[in-house]
């Protein structure tokens, strides 16, 4: 089994709408494991929707031998501009002005702000180095650093890094909810008080505890550890 610490740099703006405040929309400071496992190639969807309408549970459950958390901010700052926009037709009707355009704030995370998040494989996998994500796909860096040393144990632990809470087959109580998060719920700070689970070490002397028993949806993964 392999354990991986992947950091994520900004290399463009960010912005994803997080939480929408009037006409404020706001980037949150996390990376959804969802998002992160298509960015990295692991999932596909299609060149086309028909209808704006996801299908994870069809296409993240071929995802069955790795498994990404979600990410957190580990540091970084924020931007907020402001756009005027004009909304796309295929035909202009004289009797509506177009003298009114859509207009609002997106508060966009900067260049070099830094991601973490872990990866569990049961062989060796690669990553790229660089990804695009977010509404305007923004490019990202990313800086893997493998585990050498991976034990396994069965008690309670706690858990710092985010989870994704419909990915855990074992449920922690209690744990710090970010409310935000869509589309599941992401908890921190878990304590599980009987879970099958690792701790992995890497090369700076730096450890970290994640459960086993979790997976993408549709999926096997929790069997497979």
């Amino acid at each position: 089994m392999r354990v991986y610490r992947c950091d994520l740099t900004l290399h463009d703006y960010l912005f994803f709408a997080t939480t929408e405040r009037g006409r404020v929309a706001e980037t949150g400071q996390f990376l959804h494991n969802y998002a992160l496992t298509y960015a990295v190639g692991w999932a596909r969807s299609p060149y086309r929707n028909e209808i704006q309408q996801p299908h994870y549970a069809q296409e993240l459950s071929e995802v069955t031998d790795r498994y990404l958390t979600p990410a957190r901010l580990l540091n970084g700052s924020y931007a907020l501009v402001q756009y005027n926009t004009l909304p796309e037709t295929f035909w202009l009707m004289r009797e509506q002005s177009v003298g009114y355009p859509n207009w609002g704030f997106i508060k966009m995370l900067k260049p070099f702000s830094r991601f973490r998040f872990y990866a569990l494989a049961q062989r060796e996998v690669t990553f790229p180095r660089f990804i695009r994500l977010g509404k305007f796909m923004a490019k990202a860096e990313i800086q893997v650093a493998p585990a050498t040393v991976v034990r396994r144990r069965t008690d309670a632990c706690q858990v710092e890094p985010l989870l994704n809470w419909e990915d855990l087959a074992v449920k922690p109580v209690p744990y710090e909810v970010i409310t935000s998060a869509l589309p599941t719920r992401l908890v921190g700070h878990s304590r599980f008080e009987q879970v099958e689970h690792v701790i992995a070490r890497f090369a700076d002397d730096s450890e970290v505890v994640l459960p086993l028993p979790m997976g993408y949806p549709g999926g096997q993964l929790c069997s497979l550890w």
